[in-house]
């Protein structure tokens, strides 16, 4: 493309994992995962029995307007609902379950690069 520089820029590989935790989504949206500038990346899997659904950014989901949906899951807690995994974004998330009873497991790969040397940087 003309006009355009691209640049490859090697990234640090993450060094440092949150443990996963679970959260319950309500039928009212609410932010699940807040903005966290040392993230590399995060994973979310449905692990209850309803539909949920993701926005990325200031925008909560409704029932009809959401970024992602992740499937119920069979049976509680079972490995087989929906799962999304992100490697670029670092700003909040918001949830919404399609029914009372809502949960998911959340982590967070963090940051462990020396340019981001600081006392709170969880990976130092």
């Amino acid at each position: 493309m003309a006009g355009v520089d691209r640049v490859l820029v090697a990234g640090e590989p993450a060094k440092t994992i949150s443990a996963p935790a679970q959260t319950s989504v309500g039928t009212t949206a609410g932010l699940v995962l807040p903005l966290n500038e040392k993230r590399k990346g995060f994973w979310l899997q449905n692990t209850g029995l309803t539909v949920l659904k993701l926005t990325f950014g200031s925008t909560m989901p409704t029932q009809t307007v959401y970024h992602v949906a992740l499937k119920a899951a069979t049976g509680a807690d079972d490995g087989t609902g929906g799962s999304y995994f992100e490697a670029a974004w670092v700003g909040p998330v918001n949830a919404i379950s399609s029914g009372a009873g809502g949960t998911c497991v959340i982590a967070e790969v963090m940051t462990g690069n020396v340019n981001w040397n600081l006392t709170s940087d969880w990976g130092v």
